[in-house]
């Protein structure tokens, strides 16, 4: 019973992921090339922008 449920979950996991990446433009691109576009990152990650543009301004 444990490992169907576990099993069970995973998948639903996996696809809420997929459906996630999917859902949110630029992800994909991330993902694939290894980059974002500083408009992505500052809205889905404001901190790690303020960093990155903080690190790249002392440079």
């Amino acid at each position: 019973m444990l490992h169907s449920f576990s099993a069970v979950a995973l998948i639903v996991v996996i696809m809420v992921h997929i459906y996630a990446a999917l859902w949110v433009k630029g992800t994909i691109t991330a993902m694939v090339e290894g980059w974002v576009t500083k408009t992505w990152a500052k809205k889905h990650h404001p901190r790690w922008y303020r960093e990155v543009k903080a690190k790249r301004t002392k440079d």
